[in-house]
């Protein structure tokens, strides 16, 4: 039977951990009081929470502890077992062989013959090999020797680190000799290596990087692609840590089409405010002959916990610049690029809240000549002020919302509008009811230059309004595919009337005609914006039941609403706008919801009663019935204007092979929109993805897209950084096959140098 001796503990032997390579020996602790001699049928007691298991403990009192035979110390969360374990109080040493093992915080260390000096952190580790299992990416690898070179500061020789399975030997990152200090925080490496299936494919003769997921000025992976609109592009981006708070990336882009690109970016992070700035300049285009560049700046600042600025500003210096450009797919659509400063503080007036709020509003247009399109208004500026008071008296709820909004345009009519919009609400509420009345006033005031001909400079539209909002609630126990459910039955009604007010002389400045559908129809004003208050004297009715399972979630949703006129229309956006005369409006109906076996759907359609055809319909449908095993359909149809189809999927085909496509058609146009077909091959510890994309980019222009990643667990990728991205923006439920998703990794303000990971 083994014996035991506690120990008191000293101070640890070893800390931390190597974030890519090793993580290094747990803490050993040892104590310095008197020991008196111990045999086979002898346990020395000491005072502390070390404690050395053996079958034979011997030594002398204050000089040495010896154990034999199955010796185990363990001390806090860390063990050691050996054959033989020695630990001499006078000097400080600790010496185990024979199969010496060390388990700390779910990592597993083993050596032939460990030497360590508690009292100067110094010692040697002869031939160590390790798992690391404290990730959620398991990593293995070993060392010819490791040196303790005092507190924190450790120097290995032939270190290898893979995160192939045992037996796997497909890729190993090697480092002739290591040099790792925690005191610094920095690591460096010479010689370091990286196999594929026992070939070097890449090598460097030095690296430095940090430790501790820190930081580091360095080169990042490059990246490359092949477009039809930019031909081969090749980056290697190079990043600088300024500082905890700073760090800025510039990456030299050589485009075979275009030519040599520089792009930067600098990033801030402060208590109180952070913010992004970004430029990219090709000094001479080979296409067109000119410059060109492109700049984001987004500054973000809270000085205190009521006041909150933000500072948006973009710019390019053409209208083709995205969809010939910039390599972020999903950028290519902009239309209007925003230019904006604005400032809100939220405080308090006796009782009541208040939101006060200014804004600098202009926009950049890029158009795109087959489809022009009309520059929105410039706000300088826009001032707001809401102030909300609930529960006054125990059962009203008030609100006052007043704007100031100076609109410039180049083109159009321009002004100044001030508004104001008080109401009030009386909200009531049961377990199985509520009911809402409402009233209130849009008040609209105008002074406005370069009028047409017969408007006036001077107008003012005021229209009072009233709501009444109620529904209720009713409950049974049912059964869903075996399993106890609750359903649920959902009246409600909704009435406005508002009276007619002509505003035919009044401009469009931030005002449309709001979209029909389910939210909009429980909504006073069927216009979005300042400058219109619709006539309304109509009644909406619409009935929902739900299905919920036992966990309280909803398995499926229906929803039936119209809308009930009393009266035509008489109030347009302008006075060539069609006014409805129907006495009904369409029908909406929705439904969906999440069945069985990894299938989900929803479908909403939008009909016509009194032309007897539908308007608009989308419905999809996703089966999903794993991680990386999902399909996709959708169909999207508006008369006169939308009809699309969407196909898109990820599959496995093969052990370790997957599919990977998106098919984008528009029936309308005759031409799909985007299309992706690739393959991705998950060896693992080792990912590849190729993936062509084609794009339409504008009405006349279209791009083709190759991309290829190749991916090391736990090590970095190469390629197309950017391919995860776009394979999640266009597949719903794309999910990445290796180990470590993106997605999933906490966020960070810098990304680590590629010699970090080497």
């Amino acid at each position: 039977m083994p014996l035991r001796l506690p120990v008191i503990p000293a101070r640890a032997a070893l800390r931390n951990s190597i974030p890519w390579l090793l993580v290094l020996l747990p803490a050993l602790a040892a104590g310095q009081q008197g020991v008196r001699d111990a045999g086979p049928a002898g346990t020395v007691p000491i005072k502390g929470p070390t404690v050395i298991d053996a079958e034979v403990l011997e030594g002398t009192s204050g000089v040495e502890v010896r154990a034999r035979g199955k010796a185990e110390l363990k001390s806090d969360n860390a063990s050691v077992y050996a054959e033989f374990l020695r630990y001499n109080q006078l000097t400080g040493e600790v010496e185990a062989d024979g199969g010496v093992r060390v388990e700390h915080s779910g990592d597993r260390y083993f050596g032939r013959h460990l030497l360590y000096n508690l009292d100067d952190d110094t010692g040697v580790f002869d031939e160590p090999r390790y798992i690391i299992g404290r990730s959620n990416q398991i990593a293995r690898g070993g060392a010819d020797k490791l040196e303790f070179r005092g507190a924190n500061k450790f120097r290995l020789f032939g270190a290898t680190f893979t995160t192939c399975a045992p037996g796997q030997e497909d890729w190993q990152l090697s480092a002739e000799e290591l040099d790792l200090d925690y005191d610094t925080e920095e690591g460096r490496a010479r010689k370091p290596r990286l196999k594929f299936f026992g070939t070097t494919i890449a090598a460097l003769p030095f690296a430095s990087f940090p430790l501790e997921n820190r930081r580091k000025s360095g080169v990042l992976t490059p990246y490359y692609a092949q477009t039809t609109t930019r031909g081969l592009e090749f980056g290697v981006p190079l990043y600088l840590n300024i500082a905890p708070e700073q760090d800025a990336t510039f990456t030299p882009v050589y485009m075979s089409k275009r030519g040599m690109q520089l792009k930067s970016q600098y990033r801030y992070l402060n208590q109180d405010f952070r913010g992004d700035v970004n430029l990219e300049y090709l000094g001479n285009d080979q296409v067109i002959g000119q410059p060109r560049y492109g700049f984001t700046l987004l500054h973000e600042q809270r000085p205190s916990q009521n006041l909150y600025g933000r500072i948006d500003l973009n710019k390019v210096s053409d209208n083709k610049y995205f969809a010939e450009m910039h390599s972020q797919v999903r950028q290519v659509s902009q239309g209007n690029l925003q230019r904006e400063g604005y400032l809100s503080y939220t405080g308090t007036l006796g009782d009541a809240g208040f939101v006060a709020e200014s804004r600098v509003q202009s926009f950049q247009t890029l158009q795109d000549p087959l489809v022009p399109l009309v520059a929105p208004y410039h706000r300088v500026p826009q001032l707001n002020l809401t102030v909300t008071r609930n529960d006054y008296a125990g059962f009203l709820d008030a609100k006052m919302s007043a704007e100031y909004v100076r609109f410039s345009h180049a083109q159009l009519v321009e002004g100044t509008r001030v508004s104001m919009r008080p109401s009030v609400s009386v909200p009531l509420q049961g377990s199985g009811y509520f009911l809402t009345p409402r009233v209130g006033m849009h008040n609209a005031n105008y002074t406005l230059d370069r009028v047409t001909p017969g408007q006036s400079e001077r107008q003012t539209n005021t229209v009072p309004w009233a709501s009444v909002d109620t529904g209720l609630f009713f409950e049974r126990a049912t059964n869903w595919f075996g399993q106890d459910a609750l359903q649920t039955l959902e009246p409600r009604a909704f009435y406005v009337y508002a009276p007619y007010v002509d505003q035919s002389q009044a401009p469009v400045f931030d005002t449309a005609l709001a979209d029909f559908n389910y939210a909009q129809i429980f909504n006073e004003n069927r216009f979005v914006g300042g400058d219109r208050f619709g006539d309304a004297n109509q009644l909406t009715l619409a009935l929902t039941s739900r299905l919920l399972n036992a966990q309280g979630q909803e398995a499926l949703r229906a929803t039936i609403g119209q809308r009930i006129y009393f009266q035509n229309e008489r109030v347009g956006l302008t006075p060539a706008s069609t006014l409805r005369t129907t006495r009904n409006s369409d029908l909406l109906a929705s439904v969906g919801g999440r069945i069985a076996g990894g299938w989900s759907f929803d479908a909403t359609t939008q009909y016509s009663v009194n032309a007897g055809q539908t308007e608009r319909l989308s419905a999809s449908m996703q089966y999903s019935p794993e991680i990386a095993k999902v399909i996709n359909a959708s169909y999207r149809f508006g008369r006169n204007a939308l009809r699309q189809m969407d196909l898109s999927g990820q599959w496995p085909f093969a052990t370790g092979w997957y599919g990977i496509g998106r098919l984008n058609y528009s029936f309308l146009d005759n031409r799909p929109l985007e299309s992706i077909a690739g393959v991705e091959y998950n060896g693992g510890c080792w990912a590849f993805r190729v993936v062509v994309q084609h794009l339409q980019t504008t009405a006349q222009t279209s791009s083709t897209a190759l991309f290829m990643q190749f991916e090391l667990s736990g090590v970095g990728q190469i390629g197309s950084g950017s391919l995860a991205d776009v394979l999640r923006r266009t597949i719903p439920g794309y999910a990445a096959t290796t180990a470590r998703d993106p997605a999933l990794a906490p966020p960070s303000l810098g990304p680590r140098s590629l010699l970090e990971r080497f």
